[in-house]
């Protein structure tokens, strides 16, 4: 057995190092309530994506409705998509005329009193304007009233549509739009011209003979 005093001092050296010790684990212990944070930020950053997923969507959708497939040719420009055109371009044509009178949920509804009203008058506008022989009852209301077929002999340009609404029958594209009439088209024995009533500079032509 170690003498007295040499006990002595080991029993005084010891605290010292069980303190070391001691500090040591406290220094290891902050890093400790980690996990238990990130047990918990889950939940807060798993509460926060849902909102952010539960409210994109409808932004999506929205933005969704409101686009328009690809255009044939340029936004002012009317064409005409000749019969030579590529298949493709016809393609994108035919795609981008159906898409014109698709309704949005934010368009007016159908004003059957506005129609009732305008196909008269557009009957006797065609046959004044036309420059061909006009087919008999030249005009009708098509795809769920939201478009207005006016079918003439000859004579159908980008104008047409417009101009039989505004010079010949008193009323407007604005008025069409509100009445819940989405196109205008005019059909002649080689063309057909579809004009928007959302936007006057939206028209479109394509090679269409009468059969």
């Amino acid at each position: 057995m170690p003498p007295a005093p040499v006990r002595l001092r080991a029993l005084r050296a010891a605290p010292p190092v069980l303190a070391l010790g001691l500090a040591v684990l406290a220094c290891d212990d902050p890093p400790a309530p980690a996990p238990g944070a990130s047990t918990a930020a889950p939940p807060a950053s798993a509460n926060a994506a849902p909102a952010e997923s539960a409210a994109a969507p409808p932004a999506t959708a929205e933005a969704r409705k409101r686009e328009m497939p690809p255009r044939p040719v340029p936004l002012g420009s009317s064409g005409p998509i000749q019969p030579s055109a590529p298949p493709e371009q016809q393609m994108m044509a035919i795609q981008y005329t159906l898409a014109m009178v698709s309704p949005q949920p934010t368009d007016p509804l159908v004003d059957k009193a506005y129609l009732d009203a305008i196909l008269p008058k557009l009957a006797v506008a065609v046959r004044t304007a036309d420059k061909g022989k006009t087919p008999p009852n030249p005009v009708k209301a098509t795809k769920g009233n939201r478009k207005i077929e006016v079918d003439m002999g000859k004579g159908c340009t980008e104008r047409t549509p417009s101009n039989l609404l505004a010079q010949r029958a008193g009323s407007s594209l604005r008025e069409a739009f509100d009445a819940g009439v989405l196109v205008v088209s005019c059909h002649d024995a080689l063309w057909e011209c579809h004009q928007s009533t959302r936007d006057p500079s939206d028209v479109l032509c394509h090679a269409a003979p009468r059969r």
